[in-house]
C-alpha cells in the first residue's frame, strides 16, 4: 500500500502548517544526498519526502488531496462542473525570482461546455518555463542536488528539488513536471576548470617536469578529480608526450565506468645558468655532436704535456 504524504512526513492529517514544515525539514536534513551519498534507499525516500511536502505544504493543494488522495492533481477535472477552485488558484509558476525574467509561454484555456445546467469547465495548457543550472567540474564528477524558488509574492513560492546527475554533459537539458500543467526546463552549464579540460568523460591537464628529469627520468604529480597521484617519467620523455591513466576521468552518465585522464608534458627550460651549470651542459653539446673526447674536461696543453 502506498504510503500518504502525511505518512512519508510523519505527521498526523491534522497537523498544522508549522508542524508540517517543521517535519520537512528534519527528515529532508536526515535524508539529503549529501549525508547519504551512498544510500540509494534514502535518496529515494528524500524524493517522496520532497513530493510529499509540495502538496501538503500548500494550503490549497493540501485541500485537494485531502479530498481526492492520489488523484489530487486532477482535481478539477474531478470536481463538479464549474465548482471548487478554479486552475488560477494554489500556486502560480513563474520563474522571474530564479533566472531574472524567466521565459515562460501560457496558453489560453479550452471551453468545455457540458453537464447539467451549461457549466463551463476550464482545461489550462501546459506553462512552460526555461532558465539555467551552472555547475563545476567536481559537481558533475560526484552529482548534485539543486533547491531552485518558483513563483512570486503574488502567486506564492514554491520549491523545487533539481538532481543533476554524475557525468551530465554541458548544454544537457533537464525537465521538471512539478505537476500536470508546469513544465520547467534547465539547461545544464558546467563551468571551465583551471585544472582539467573536457572531452566526453575523458580530462586532459598539462604537467610541467624539469629538462633533467625528461632526459633522465623522474616521477611527476598529476592532479585527478580525487587528488594528487605520482607518475613515473620515463627517460627520454619528448615535450608534449601524452600519459594514458586509466578510469581518472569523470562517470560516465547512467554508467557505473569512468572516462580516462590523460596528462601532457610540458617540459620546463632553466631561465639562469650558473657558470658551471653552462659549462657542463655545453660539454654535453660536444659529447652529443663528437666534437670532444670522453676526457676533453683536461685542456689542450694537459693532453700534450702526457
Amino acid at each position: 500500500m502506498t504510503q500518504s504524504y502525511y505518512d512519508l512526513l510523519g505527521v498526523n492529517r491534522d497537523a498544522s502548517e508549522k508542524d508540517i514544515k517543521s517535519a520537512y525539514r528534519k527528515m529532508a536534513r536526515k535524508l539529503h544526498p549529501d549525508v547519504n551519498p551512498n544510500d540509494q534507499r534514502a535518496q529515494d525516500q528524500f524524493k517522496k519526502v520532497n513530493e510529499a511536502y509540495e502538496v501538503v505544504g500548500d494550503p490549497e493543494r493540501r485541500k485537494d488531496y485531502d479530498q481526492f488522495g492520489d488523484n489530487w492533481k486532477h482535481a478539477d477535472q474531478m470536481r463538479n462542473m464549474g465548482g471548487g477552485r478554479g486552475s488560477s488558484g494554489g500556486f502560480g509558476v513563474n520563474l522571474n525570482d530564479l533566472f531574472g525574467g524567466g521565459q515562460h509561454t501560457a496558453g489560453g484555456f479550452g471551453d468545455m461546455f457540458g453537464g447539467m445546467g451549461g457549466h463551463v469547465q476550464q482545461h489550462p495548457q501546459t506553462i512552460r518555463h526555461k532558465g539555467s543550472i551552472d555547475v563545476t567540474l567536481d559537481e558533475v564528477y560526484t552529482g548534485t542536488t539543486r533547491r531552485i524558488s518558483i513563483g512570486s509574492a503574488m502567486t506564492g513560492k514554491r520549491n523545487l528539488e533539481v538532481q543533476i546527475p554524475k557525468g551530465v554533459p554541458d548544454g544537457r537539458k533537464i525537465r521538471l513536471r512539478p505537476d500536470s500543467n508546469t513544465e520547467v526546463t534547465l539547461t545544464v552549464r558546467v563551468r571551465k576548470d583551471r585544472r582539467f579540460s573536457r572531452d566526453g568523460a575523458n580530462l586532459r591537464t598539462d604537467i610541467t617536469i624539469p629538462l633533467l628529469d625528461a632526459i633522465l627520468g623522474g616521477e611527476a604529480e598529476v592532479p585527478t578529480m580525487t587528488g594528487r597521484i605520482a607518475l613515473h617519467i620515463p627517460a627520454g620523455t619528448q615535450n608534449g608526450r601524452s600519459f594514458k591513466i586509466k578510469g581518472k576521468g569523470l562517470p560516465k552518465m547512467n554508467s557505473d565506468e569512468h572516462g580516462d585522464l590523460y596528462a601532457t608534458v610540458k617540459v620546463r627550460l632553466p631561465e639562469t645558468l650558473s657558470d658551471e651549470e653552462k659549462r657542463l651542459y655545453a660539454q654535453l653539446r660536444d659529447l652529443r655532436s663528437g666534437m670532444t673526447e670522453p676526457d676533453s674536461s683536461r685542456s689542450s696543453e694537459e693532453r700534450g704535456a702526457r
